[in-house]
Formats: structure tokens, sequence, C-alpha cells
């Protein structure tokens, strides 16, 4: 990793401590990956848990979170991730955020070519460059990914997370590709694009394949976009509704739709990831002070939870800690000997 370098959340700021140096805090670093696919040089962002590089536990892996549009989403999602993610009061495993910068945005996120013309000009083709996700997801699965996976310690389970064209970009690759990623995060999908060609896709899956894959979980947020007369808002948002009726009336899928009053289009993200993590993520937090009347419990609810995800999950060691602690300061002996051979189990110490 001879690329990389640090992101700084507090650059350009200066701060004087008593005798000591000056520490950075920082959220991420980046790292440049050529894609022979795309033919070009990408950035990425990548964050990494709290716990990663902790001494006193074992080294462990973590579920991956793929970011799209990472200049303008990674600053929040990752503060917003690990906030989800803090022990005791978990409502999602820490995951490795990886944030993917754009170079052209409409040519990476939009399945087909644009053949719409501009009403001003009709001349003018709008979004001449559109057309290349088939490309853009080939990048993820064949070169980012792999990526990923050899340089951080990772779990097998991935989560691809988009907005405006983005969504779009998420809805295609499930329905085109939905082994590539275990959950699929929309936020106001543009599928208006094209004469509605994601709706036209979502029809023709179901059609040929009556159900869609078990294990796989969608979340789809849509804004307050609608608006009386005619416009690209209504288009958004009829487009959405369309592909709510159809998913929902399979009922097939592990899917959740959240309408939010007030938040636009450009807004609508921020509470729309937090509801997609617990969404999906649903079943992974447990109650500490019920594993000291009932410690079998927390095995219990993780083989409960890794059937759901379709991959086997485990309470982590740092949990573990912070039960442990919990039950020595309580003096809850038999619990607290049990979750010490849970831990020395899962974690043996390293000689």
């Amino acid at each position: 990793m001879n690329n990389w370098f640090k992101i700084l959340l507090l650059s350009g700021l200066s701060f004087f401590t008593l005798g000591k140096a000056q520490e950075k805090v920082t959220i991420g670093e980046k790292q440049n990956v050529f894609s022979k696919v795309l033919n070009e040089n990408r950035e990425i962002w990548i964050h990494l848990p709290k716990t990663y590089n902790d001494k006193e536990i074992n080294p462990a892996k973590y579920p991956v979170i793929y970011l799209l549009d990472g200049e303008i989403n990674f600053e929040y999602y990752t503060g917003l991730s690990d906030f989800i993610a803090r022990t005791p009061y978990a409502d999602i495993p820490e995951c490795i955020v990886v944030g993917i910068k754009n170079t052209e945005r409409t040519r990476d996120l939009t399945p087909t070519k644009s053949q719409k013309k501009s009403p001003v000009n009709p001349e003018v083709t709008l979004f001449a460059d559109s057309g290349g996700g088939e490309n853009f997801v080939k990048f993820l699965q064949e070169e980012l990914k792999p990526f990923i996976n050899k340089n951080y310690r990772t779990q097998d389970y991935s989560i691809l997370v988009g907005h405006s064209f983005g969504g779009l970009f998420a809805i295609n690759t499930f329905l085109m590709h939905p082994d590539y990623f275990n959950a699929y995060v929309a936020n106001d999908p543009s599928l208006w694009w094209d004469n509605e060609v994601s709706i036209t896709r979502t029809k023709e899956y179901l059609e040929k394949n009556k159900k869609f894959p078990a294990h796989k979980m969608l979340y789809v947020s849509q804004a307050d976009n609608e608006e009386k007369q005619k416009n690209w808002n209504s288009d958004m948002t009829q487009a959405i509704e369309k592909f709510k009726g159809i998913v929902e009336k399979n009922g097939s899928l592990n899917y959740k739709h959240t309408f939010f009053p007030g938040e636009v289009h450009g807004t609508v993200s921020y509470p729309g990831n937090y509801e997609a993590l617990k969404f999906i993520f649903k079943g992974f937090r447990t109650d500490i002070k019920q594993l000291a009347k009932n410690p079998g419990l927390l095995e219990e609810d993780y083989k409960q939870f890794s059937k759901k995800m379709g991959t086997e999950f485990f309470p982590s060691e740092s949990y573990l800690n912070i039960v442990l602690k919990f039950m020595k300061s309580n003096d809850f002996k038999e619990p607290e000997t049990y979750f010490m051979n849970l831990k020395n189990k899962l974690y043996p110490k390293v000689k």
C-alpha cells in the first residue's frame, strides 16, 4: 500500500497543547487503484473500524460497505456507521467503508445510453456520456473488491450504497447481478431514467425468476419531491412508487421503503442511510442485561441473525470484553464463567 495517505478531518486547523506535538484526527486513508476495465486511475477512500488496529484483541474481519459518490458522502457516512456500531448499544457490526470517488459520474452510474433530446435544442442529446453502468459494475466486482479483500481483513458480506443516479445503479446491479452484494441501498433512485428502463427490467426479472433471490436485502428511501406540475420531481416520484408497487406485490424480497416528509432529493441520503443500516442488520443488537439471566441467549441470537443474513456472524471480541466486564462488576459469577469460555473458544489467545 505505497500510495495511501491520511485524510485529515481537522486539516488546516491549529491547536496548541501543553508541550506536546499536535495529534491529527483522521477518518480514513486514500488508495489509488488503476482500472483496466475503465482504463483510468480511480481514487478510493477507506475508513477502518475503531477496533481494526487494536493490539489487545485478535485481528478481526469486517463487513464492507461500498459507498458511491464518495467525495460527497464519505465524511458523514463514516461517522454515522461508527456511531450506530458502538458497543454496548450496537445496532450494526463495525464495518469497513469504501468510498468511491467519481470521475465521470453519469457514464458510470447509468445503465443505458440516453436518447433524450434537449427540450430547448433538439439537436443536442442529454447525458451523451451515459450508459457505462455495466463497465463500472465490472470494475467493482473484478478489480475493486479483490483489491479490498487482498489488502484489508474483510468478512464475506458486502453492501452497495447509492443515491440518485447511484441509487439507480444499485437497483440495476441488484437486478442484473444480485450475487455481487448481499444488500443494496438506493436513496431516492433515478428510476425515471430512459423511460423507466429499470421498471421494465424489474418486471422482466420476475417474469423469468418468479421470486427475488433469498437472503438479499434492498432498502429504498424516497424524498418529498412531489410537485403539482409535471416535471423531473414528479417523474422521480412516480417511478419510485411504481417500483415499490411491483416489489411489494411480489412479496419475496426482504425489502423496505421509507418516505421522508420534509426531506428533498439532496438531503434524503442521511436519514435514508441511517434507516438502511438498521434495516439490513435488524436483529444484531443484543440486551446485555438479559444475558445475565440467560447467557446462552447470545449464541442463539447470533445463530438466528446469521440464518437471516445468509452469512455466519459471531459476537466480536470487543463486545465479549464488555459483557465480561459487566458480569464481573455485578458479581454474576456463572455468566462470567460462561462468557469467558465462549471468548476463549471464539478468540483463542495468540501464543
